[in-house]
């Protein structure tokens, strides 16, 4: 019977993926028109068209690509002027691309001028990014958009108290991405792979949230002996010389060890969060290094703890963490810092020896490298590792009662199913059901028992198919047949908690859609502002930043070690976490976002603050702390996490960084370059070493080149006194060539006729021009929002959000404010 059900539950999940695929816009179809539409609403782009472009297609183009000779079997004096249609833009892009590429006008026609061509490219660009916002954001009577993986856990730990982390391998496939953006509705399409993860997700949730038997929590305790496997089998030994408690393990810096995990072997975790008690010390390097313990679960495919450790070898601290576990597991725990050989030949102790203190010559092998110097201090990043509790499965009382609202202990009558299953659907679909939709999953449950299961195993089920459902997995906005442009009171309940929380509303937020009160300017900014001082805000500013900043592509090129051995992976995820929590900070204090162009401090910990050379703070955590002028930094633009995914693993790339501050800080989106154009080639040994700046400027020599990189060089250049990782140079290393490194040259002019000298300089063009940055910063936070780009017919109620903001000196959580009050927020 229960395959029959769940057969039943996957031919309803295929219906809805049908109804999605029947209310996605279809590519339009290119018919050929004549090279005016008649649309009265055209008027505009019409008379644009004539006066950009038109004079120079029928001075330079007409001639061969006209109704008597198609030149290249290209027609061009019929090509509609409409770009929402994807086969026109798919037209004009070629005749950009032609133009780029110096094929239109052919080299012995006369040729236009680098304005002309910086004129027409211009405005076919713009128009062709405008169509294709145009067709992400169509929107039928009725719109879904499915979930994000970060918004399916988030969800579910919401709803029923269970962390089930949808990114763990084999679970669920990575969103697409459009622009940083994870949340794009056009982008988040819905296959028959979904439709089974889904439906397995759902089963295992709700097996870990009402096991058929509750796991009892137990404690496991190892110590340096469990996890040292040369002196593993030593035990008796080490007791017999009463030496068993006294006995550590050294972790020499990059030494990686097994079996920390609670308990190894064919032994299956059940289900749950487990919470660790790390017990260590850590001894800094001369340099002022700091060793960095980390735990890596190979279930889970990730780091599961890690933190630099500044801790006595007498005085150990205890760390802890959580994380969830299930099945069989296993664990390593490293000392991720650069070293010299960890073998037991020159660096960790070997089998025949026990360590017990960096003072004890018993511990180590005379022959072994030496670790600290004569007076004592450590030569390198040790770690002293003495134990690991760990104790779990652990359920919160809060996570308890999310769980017992829906499925409480006891007896479980067949009445109270449909009072259950009623409760459970409007908090997982975000509305109330309907009796019809509730009549469907009754009669599951009804079957169930009726075949010889249990009331509560039959609930289960019920809400097995609510779980899988597209109600839960979709947000819906719009009614069938109803054309309505506003948000009903559940619609926007949704979007504003999936905008600030990236999950399911609360109750307190559904009470106020159920009343009808939400849509009302008061009560909405009333809950914007409770729900901006709940702790799940740190959703919204983790998860805003890395996709606006587009951080996700941090590391996509791993640095050359040869060319940066100081690179580790600790100090790429600490350049992210300095940009979170930069924006965290000005969130939290509603700072003007005139912050993210230049500022007086950041946020470091000590691997950052040695990878900016500016000196540590005292403990090991992030901090905040004054920048001075020595230390070049200040911003988002000077931050190593933007000024490396701007770069490739053995380059800055000035092009790339110009074109990156122009599209998330400036809003502009420069046209893509053209094909097949050359590489810039490594210096030539047998030549002068030159900068990469010097070999760009060939490419300003072409009139199709000059209009773009005109824009977006300067934005670049002004960040030339940083290399790929971020660090500060004056002068700009050149593999290869002869004579002395040349010196940077970080000065521009800006298309508007500014010029400026290095990177603070042009950091303060961007402050005179906060009103621009603000409008490009809203149009992202809609994006955000809203799940779909902005168009044309956003931009005044983007311009009145900007408005508003401004007369508060843009504070950040003014503007949010402002922004989710707009009509823009509150509209389908």
């Amino acid at each position: 019977m229960k395959r029959f059900v769940i057969c039943t539950i996957v031919l309803a999940m295929m219906a809805s993926l049908s109804l999605t695929a029947d209310l996605t816009a279809k590519a339009d179809e290119f018919k050929p028109a004549g090279p005016q539409p008649v649309d009265p609403q055209s008027v505009d782009l019409i008379a644009s068209f004539q006066h950009s472009v038109l004079p120079f297609l029928e001075q330079h183009c007409f001639d061969c690509h006209n109704a008597d000779e198609q030149e290249g079997e290209f027609r061009l004096d019929n090509l509609a002027v409409d770009f929402d249609s994807i086969g026109n833009a798919q037209l004009w892009d070629e005749v950009i691309g032609r133009i780029n590429a110096g094929e239109m006008p052919p080299p012995d026609h006369p040729q236009p001028s680098s304005a002309e061509l910086e004129r027409v490219v211009d405005w076919i660009g713009g128009r062709i990014k405008e169509g294709e916002r145009a067709r992400m954001s169509k929107r039928a009577s009725v719109a879904f958009y499915r979930l994000s993986r970060e918004e399916y856990s988030n969800t579910i730990q919401d709803l029923l108290g269970v962390q089930y982390d949808a990114s763990v391998p084999g679970r669920m496939s990575a969103d697409p991405e459009w622009k940083g953006f994870q949340r794009i509705g056009s982008q988040l399409s819905l296959s028959p792979s979904h439709v089974e993860k889904y439906l397995a997700a759902a089963r295992s949730i709700l097996d870990t949230a009402y096991p058929d038997k509750v796991a009892e929590t137990r404690t496991w305790t190892k110590d340096a002996i469990d996890i040292d496997w040369p002196n593993r089998g030593r035990r008796a030994e080490f007791k017999e010389l009463g030496v068993e408690d006294q006995v550590r393990t050294l972790i020499w810096p990059g030494h990686r060890l097994s079996y920390v995990e609670p308990v190894h072997g064919s032994y299956d975790m059940p289900p749950g969060i487990y919470r660790g008690k790390l017990k260590v010390s850590g001894l800094p390097s001369k340099k002022g290094r700091p060793p960095h313990v980390a735990i890596y679960c190979q279930q889970l495919d990730r780091m599961i703890f890690e933190q630099d450790v500044i801790a006595p070898e007498n005085e150990p601290v205890v760390l802890e963490l959580e994380t969830y576990l299930e099945g069989q597991v296993k664990m390593t725990i490293n000392n991720e810092v650069a070293g010299p050989s960890n073998s037991p030949m020159s660096g960790r102790p070997s089998g025949q020896y026990a360590f017990t203190t960096l003072d004890n010559p018993d511990s180590r092998a005379p022959w072994q490298r030496k670790m600290t110097d004569e007076d004592g201090n450590a030569l390198y990043p040790f770690l002293i590792f003495d134990s690991i509790q760990w104790e779990g499965p652990i359920v919160e009382p809060s996570e308890q009662r999310k769980r017992d609202r829906f499925l409480p202990p006891g007896e479980f009558d067949i009445k109270d199913v449909r009072q259950s299953l009623t409760r459970f659907a409007g908090l997982a679909w975000r509305r109330p059901p309907s009796d019809p939709e509730l009549d469907r999953y009754m009669e599951i449950v009804q079957a169930e028992i009726a075949s010889g299961e249990s009331v509560r195993d039959a609930c289960k089920l019920g809400m097995l198919g609510i779980l899988a459902s597209q109600n839960f997995y979709y947000l819906r906005e719009g009614t069938a047949n109803e054309d309505r442009s506003n948000l009903d009171d559940w619609e926007l309940a949704s979007r504003l908690s999936y905008f600030l929380w990236s999950s399911m509303p609360d109750v307190e937020l559904l009470r106020a859609a159920h009343a009808g009160d939400l849509s009302d300017p008061s009560t909405l900014k009333a809950q914007v502002q409770r729900m901006m001082s709940d702790p799940k805000i740190g959703r919204f500013t983790d998860a805003f930043p890395r996709q606006w900043l587009q951080l996700g592509s941090v590391g996509t090129f791993p640095p050359d070690q040869n060319l940066y051995p100081e690179y580790d992976p600790w100090l790429e995820k600490s350049m992210v976490l300095e940009t979170t929590l930069f924006f965290k900070n000005v969130f939290g204090d509603n700072q003007s976002i005139r912050e993210f162009l230049d500022s007086d401090w950041t946020i470091v910990n000590p691997r950052l603050a040695s990878h900016y050379g500016m000196t540590a703070p005292p403990e090991t955590g992030f901090q905040k702390v004054a920048l001075t002028p020595d230390d070049h930094r200040g911003g988002l633009l000077t931050q190593a996490s933007i000024l490396s995914l701007t770069s490739d693993g053995t380059r800055h790339r000035p092009v790339h960084r110009g074109i990156w501050v122009s599209e998330v800080m400036l809003g502009k989106t420069p046209n893509p370059p053209p094909a097949n154009i050359d590489a810039i080639e490594p210096n030539p040994v047998d030549q002068p070493r030159a900068t990469i700046r010097m070999k760009l400027a060939a490419h300003t020599v072409h009139a199709q080149c000059a209009a773009c990189h005109r824009k977006i060089d300067p934005l670049g250049f002004a960040l030339d006194n940083y290399d790929a990782v971020g660090s500060w140079r004056t002068e700009e290393y050149v593999q290869h060539g002869t004579g002395k490194n040349p010196s940077v040259d970080a000065s521009g002019v800006m298309p508007n006729g500014k010029s400026f000298d290095g990177p603070e300089d042009f950091k303060q063009l961007m402050v005179e021009n906060l009103d621009g940055f603000g409008l490009a910063f809203i149009e992202k936070l809609a994006t955000f929002a809203l799940r779909r780009p902005m168009t044309v017919d956003d931009r005044e109620a983007v311009r009145s959000i900007a408005l508003a903001s401004k007369a508060d000196g843009y504070r950040l959580r003014s503007l949010v404010e402002n922004f989710v009050l707009s009509d823009l927020f509150l509209k389908r």
